[in-house]
């Protein structure tokens, strides 16, 4: 051990066997913190592993543990920390208003099941608000100058009300998280146009990042939708999957700081309209699998006539209007290419219209599964039986909110809300919806408590979603960008406000408050799509990446983290050795004795 940090230290080692796994524990003794430490590949430990932990004081641990993923320090782990930031896909779709399916149960009703409503305008300046978290906008001496363009228009057209998607990647392995930022374009889309490309920022330290689209080989037209990022071939170095409305394209590293488009060679060139995506390995054989979330069948040319046809104002179309495409799996074959298996494996039924999409491990059976957002349809539950997914979202209780109704499921999280490490998820959704929260109860059951656990949230069209500890007290908070699909909803008296304030949730007691958080993004409100999460800082705590429609992105620095709480922090690294190199599907937890002003919570 390092004794650099002059902290008294008992190191004690634990091997033992917990639920039928075997199980090394690490246990160390710092500053009155009990640090546990458990990582395994898949939901088994098998193989070598290597951790290396760094905490910030000084202290250096470095042991030899038998898993699947090897440890170094780069991506951030917090102590106690409930869930990771950011997801597979950072782009979410929408429910335009124009006209809507029939329901079981009108908006009114659930707003007033809900309590009482909070004004988007007003809660923004709300001083009566708790005060909570602090961050800070960062300006132009950062570099990043992405200003989106969702090709929103008076005509109106459907991709448009989505917006794009922001997603974090270290390009070049220097554990400095950079940035990638897709973009839309004109309707009706002409071939070769470049005037909105999708751009990458590389991080160089401090807050500054320059554009390296053009350096990178990154040289694309078209309507880019969302982004997943993932090494593919298992070169060390990460690759991107960019869906879009068109065809969807891959972006190989070829490891000297350039990348090469590779979807058609690859077989994954979709030409269905994309939205999110994940890169995982869903049989362990080591090698990456992709999942697509489709959207639906629209073209420019048969685009229908929403809004009031006498004052000549449209707005977007209901979904309703738009009929569902089918999801699409490809499995990796190994050599440098990857097969449709979308109906072998269960996938391409029932067509929805996916959104967002997050792979985990969500029945702790050691294969990952796979959670979709779908819009006015039921969401998605593929439990993986190995060669086969099974759709289990209704038996489950993760397809409807808690009056068994189908919601405009957007972004999606998971995180461990309650402490009792079991994956709980949470699906952003449109206005008078409020956001769902499922709560694990185990044994492949959640339960749907959003309306009680998540107030305030009615009045706002959620997109990108963030589940994480933002102040190191050890539980989980919720961020949340919220925006309209409409910029005209006055011209036809309908109800809903263009710019809404982000949505800001501490936790607290049995559920989460709706907080104000310090810092002058706060005190506006925002068109807000897509979101991502990374620590950009070297700092441990997560900062946050906002994409908006058609305006220039968001940086914010997580300023909430000060003195001691922020020197308990842990880096990970998860390298795999048998399993897939990227090690999707390992599991980190951390935990600490709870401390004297835990009783809040």
């Amino acid at each position: 051990m390092d004794e650099r940090a002059g902290i008294g230290r008992e190191l004690r080692w634990d091997d033992r066997m917990v639920s039928g796994r075997r199980v090394i524990e690490r246990t160390a003794r710092m500053r009155m913190l009990k640090l546990s430490v458990c990582v395994a590949a898949a939901g088994e430990l098998r193989g070598c592993c290597y951790v290396a932990a760094l905490l910030r004081g000084g202290v250096h641990i470095a042991a030899l543990l038998r898993g699947g993923a090897a440890v170094g320090v780069l991506a951030v782990v917090l102590l106690a920390v409930a869930g990771c930031g950011g997801s597979e896909s950072s782009q979410a779709g929408g429910r335009p208003q124009g006209d809507e399916p029939e329901k079981k149960q009108s908006s009114d009703d659930m707003a007033s099941a809900a309590g009482p409503r909070v004004d988007p305008a007003e809660s923004v300046l709300d001083v009566s608000l708790p005060e909570a978290f602090e961050f800070q906008l960062m300006g132009s001496e950062t570099g990043v100058d992405f200003v989106q363009s969702s090709g929103n228009s008076p005509d109106k057209p459907f991709p448009g009300a989505n917006g794009t998607g922001c997603g974090v990647i270290d390009l070049d392995l220097d554990g400095l998280p950079d940035l990638v930022f897709a973009n839309g374009a004109r309707f009706p889309i002409e071939e070769g146009e470049t005037e909105t490309p999708d751009r990458i920022f590389r991080n160089r330290g401090g807050w500054r990042f320059t554009d390296v689209t053009a350096e990178l080989g990154l040289t694309n037209w078209g309507y880019s939708c969302g982004i997943a990022t993932g090494d593919l071939n298992s070169d060390g170095f990460p690759d991107f999957y960019l869906t879009r409305y068109g065809t969807n394209q891959l972006w190989l590293s070829l490891g000297d700081g350039t990348y090469e488009e590779v979807a058609k060679a690859w077989g994954v060139a979709d030409e269905r309209w994309g939205t999110g995506a994940a890169i995982f390995d869903s049989n362990r054989d080591g090698i990456a699998d992709l999942y697509v979330c489709n959207y639906g069948q629209w073209d420019w040319e048969s685009s229908l006539f929403c809004g009031d046809r006498e004052k000549n104002v449209r707005i977007y179309c209901s979904p309703s209007h738009v009929p569902p495409q089918g999801d699409a799996f490809y499995r990796g074959d190994g050599s440098g290419g990857m097969v449709d298996v979308s109906a072998a494996t269960g996938i391409a039924e029932p067509a929805r219209r996916g959104q967002g999409v997050l792979a985990a491990d969500l029945n702790e059976d050691g294969l990952i599964d796979l959670y979709v957002a779908n819009d006015i349809h039921p969401n998605s539950l593929f439990l993986n039986q190995g060669e086969h997914f099974a759709e289990q979202g209704e038996l489950a209780g993760i397809a409807f909110d808690h009056l068994g109704q189908s919601q405009a499921g957007m972004g999606v999280a998971i995180g461990d809300i309650n402490g009792d490490t079991r994956p709980d998820l949470l699906v952003t959704n449109y206005q008078n919806e409020h956001n769902a929260l499922y709560s694990s109860l185990g044994d492949e059951a959640w339960l749907e408590t959003g309306v009680q656990s998540l107030p305030g949230a009615l009045p706002w069209v959620g997109w990108g979603v963030v589940i994480a500890d933002f102040d190191f007290d050890g539980a989980a908070d919720v961020f949340v960008t919220n925006g309209h699909t409409d910029d005209n909803l006055a011209d036809l008296s309908k109800e809903g406000e263009y710019l809404q304030p982000a949505g800001v949730w501490q936790r607290w007691e049995s559920g989460f408050r709706l907080v104000r958080s310090r810092g002058d993004y706060f005190s506006q409100p925002h068109s807000g799509r897509g979101l991502a999460a990374g620590d950009l800082d070297g700092d441990f705590d997560l900062d946050l990446v906002v994409n908006h429609q058609d305006g220039a992105a968001a940086m914010l620095q997580n300023r909430s983290v000060a003195g001691e709480r922020q020197a308990m922090a842990l880096q990970l690294q998860l390298v795999g050795i048998r399993d897939h190199r990227d090690a999707r599907g390992a599991t980190v937890t951390a935990s600490r004795p709870p401390t004297h002003d835990a009783g809040k919570r």
